[in-house]
């Protein structure tokens, strides 16, 4: 068989072309690192590569989600603090005020005090964040929340509240509404509501009051009557449709009780003098933060007076209670989230480590292996080369 010069050539190149398409792979691996270059190196492996790739870039996600619900809870604490400061102010100014060796103008003082936390509460309820988003306002954020007109604060927001997803098949709340912190609080003691009516002229005050599980709520009224100055003081007990529950004799000091409810009263009530008895009812921190001010703004010139204020008084220091009730409540919630994100993101983090070693495994190159790789091709290269030159000597042209 012939063999032409042309094949040996042709031979000989494509021969060291193979050779340093292969030394060229290799050295392309030990620069990058990687085992797979293209899809092409291995296929099942570059899409095992991209779903690995993928389920970590979800996770990253998470971890900016973290670090964005972290921010916003850690914002929203700071004012539900600077709130619950500004409660306990108004709480001990409510004890001070409420005493009877107290002047008109003591109260004013008070008072005024009292009308500055309220706008102080205004502001912290209008607080926004580093976006520039109103924290409070549910999914209306680009508006303030609350406003104030002609005396009265009323809520622009919404109910809304805003999840974050920070982990598979996990979302945490990064907000609170304006309604659920400041409006849905309910008065008296959470349960009950016992109040004096406004046109009271006796001196009865209204002292401490609860309900227990055979409660029937309904709105009582407890109306007392006394025909003549020697006459004992008697009441009579009718629900919300003028039924009669109870009715009994009341002596200066002594409790009333009836379907579940116990409350007790100081002085003495006067002839048509009424008590409501009510389920609790929401009433927003606001409108109990004003109507002590009002109460303490409002001269008490005799005993009438001094008894309506006492009740008032009374009222509202159990709903300043039950507001900061709410927002211990609403705090104490942020922190048990706070703690979700960090248990959520810790066991992103771990599942990120494993799905990074999974990805090494499957990637990354074995330089041990590839340079022993790329020293043999090196050689066999070489080689080819050497072969080339000697093979392409052999001609008769030498010997003509």
């Amino acid at each position: 068989m012939r063999v032409s010069s042309l094949q040996i050539y042709r031979q000989g190149i494509e021969s060291m072309q193979a050779q340093q398409v292969k030394l060229q792979k290799s050295e392309s691996q030990l620069a990058s690192g990687l085992r797979i270059m293209k899809p092409s190196d291995d296929p099942s492996g570059a899409v095992k590569v991209l779903d690995l790739n993928t389920n970590i870039g979800v996770i990253k996600q998470y971890s900016r989600n973290v670090s964005t619900a972290i921010s916003s809870l850690s914002h929203e604490e700071s004012v539900i603090a600077g709130v619950n400061t500004s409660l306990q102010r108004v709480r001990e100014l409510v004890i001070q005020g409420n005493n009877s060796t107290n002047s008109d103008s003591d109260k004013q003082s008070i008072s005024q005090e009292i009308y500055q936390r309220l706008d102080e509460l205004l502001a912290l309820a209008n607080t926004r964040d580093a976006k520039g988003d109103y924290v409070f306002g549910g999914f209306k954020v680009d508006a303030p929340p609350f406003v104030d007109v002609a005396g009265s604060i009323s809520y622009q927001g919404d109910q809304g509240q805003r999840f974050v997803q920070v982990g598979e098949g996990s979302q945490v709340a990064v907000g609170d509404s304006g309604d659920a912190v400041f409006l849905r609080i309910p008065n008296g003691d959470g349960n009950v509501q016992v109040s004096a009516a406004s046109t009271n002229i006796g001196s009865a005050i209204v002292g401490t009051f609860s309900a227990n599980s055979s409660f029937i709520p309904d709105t009582y009224t407890v109306s007392f009557s006394q025909a003549s100055a020697s006459d004992p003081v008697s009441y009579t007990v009718t629900d919300g449709a003028s039924n009669t529950v109870a009715t009994g004799t009341y002596s200066e000091g002594s409790s009333i009780s009836f379907s579940g409810v116990q409350f007790a009263l100081d002085g003495l009530p006067a002839d048509g003098d009424t008590i409501k008895v009510a389920p609790s009812q929401n009433q927003s921190l606001f409108e109990t933060v004003r109507n002590i001010a009002d109460a303490l703004s409002r001269p008490a010139p005799d005993s009438a007076d001094k008894a309506r204020f006492h009740n008032d008084m009374a009222q509202g220091l159990a709903s300043i209670d039950q507001s900061l009730n709410k927002v211990n409540s609403i705090r104490s919630s942020i922190g048990a989230r706070l703690n979700t994100i960090d248990t959520i993101d810790s066991i992103n983090q771990d599942f990120t480590l494993q799905l990074e070693t999974v990805l090494s495994e499957t990637q990354d190159l074995d330089f041990a292996e590839a340079i022993s790789r790329f020293n043999l091709q090196l050689t066999a290269l070489q080689a080819a080369q050497q072969v080339f030159i000697k093979t392409t000597s052999l001609s008769l042209f030498q010997y003509i």
